[in-house]
């Protein structure tokens, strides 16, 4: 890894994305969708972007939570696509199909929303696939589970999965991580449901080595939080060893020092793991561009919920 070759990268499109999305936009949403951008490889498009955004406004009202800090993440995703009319509309009609399944409208339902099928014809039966999941985890965890879990709920989820499986497997994986010294809580539940990403069938050995993963972090200074926690698990299923482990360390480290990550040091991980899974993509034949892209969607729910989060919580203190 060419960390200089990165830190430029990362410097341009910071600077980049921030013209594109103003000044009023969170620090954290420029460091996100610049991160993303940085670990592809990929350009950042400033014109499509704004193009993305400017549909955005044209086809919701204020109140919509694509014209929140959410919505700045959403649109970076929909710049894949060739259409942004068509995209845009897509992504609302995916909405609706969440709403007809009982997902109440907000900030979370929209980011689930782009992990629906691509298939018209099969939209409606995953919705529900995810909703029956939803709904399964909720039975195990009834305080716990709540609107944030829903993108999680979309992603793991399709038609001809037994919801009740993956529920309860996600329950003992949990239950498991506290043995661990995992802390309870939402971070830990998302980390229990990544773990089910490639088969809803128990694996007696993930949960071990999700603790080797933080324990092998920890012991190269690496500062591993609840909010990371997620992150381990998309490690566990890459199933990366010492050697890559050393990498992500290192990266970590020098990333650390960077100015622009000074006052958002818990960036660092999330943008040094995204990196790793890239080049793992790229020297792992065995390891396809599709589970890349769906553990990329799934950093992303990690990150957007983190906003969704931060932003609820400033409305809250300014209405009370």
């Amino acid at each position: 890894m060419d960390f200089v070759m990165i830190e430029n990268r990362f410097t341009n499109t910071v600077e980049d994305v921030s013209k594109a999305v103003g000044r009023m936009v969170d620090r954290k949403i420029v460091l996100a969708i610049a991160s993303k951008y940085v670990a592809s490889g990929e350009l950042f498009d400033s014109v499509k972007y704004k193009e993305v955004l400017q549909e955005m406004k044209t086809q919701t009202s204020w109140t919509s939570p694509l014209r929140t800090a959410v919505g700045y993440s959403i649109a970076a995703n929909l710049m894949e696509q060739e259409d942004t009319e068509q995209a845009v509309k897509n992504l609302l009609n995916n909405v609706n199909i969440m709403k007809e399944v009982k997902f109440r409208s907000g900030n979370f339902s929209f980011i689930g929303a782009q992990f629906l099928t691509e298939e018209a014809s099969e939209k409606r039966a995953h919705a529900q696939a995810a909703r029956a999941l939803f709904d399964a985890i909720r039975k195990h965890h009834k305080f716990l589970t709540s609107y944030d879990d829903i993108p999680y709920a979309v992603l793991l989820s399709s038609p001809s999965d037994d919801a009740e499986l993956r529920a309860e497997t996600m329950n003992r994986y949990y239950k498991e991580l506290r043995t661990y010294n995992f802390n309870a809580g939402n971070e830990l539940q998302w980390l229990s449901q990544v773990l089910t990403f490639l088969s809803p069938q128990y694996d007696n050995k993930l949960v071990s080595n999700v603790a080797t993963i933080r324990d092998t972090l920890k012991n190269q200074d690496v500062k591993v939080k609840t909010m990371h926690y997620p992150l381990l698990g998309f490690l566990a299923i890459l199933e990366v060893n010492q050697v890559q482990l050393q990498q992500i360390g290192d990266l970590y480290h020098e990333l650390k020092g960077m100015k622009l990550l000074k006052w958002h040091r818990e960036f660092v991980l999330f943008m040094a793991i995204q990196i790793a899974i890239y080049n793992i993509a790229q020297v792992q034949q065995s390891l396809s561009m599709t589970i890349t892209s769906s553990i990329e969607l799934l950093i992303q729910a990690q990150q957007a919920a983190m906003f969704a989060a931060v932003s609820a919580a400033a409305v809250a203190s300014s209405s009370s």
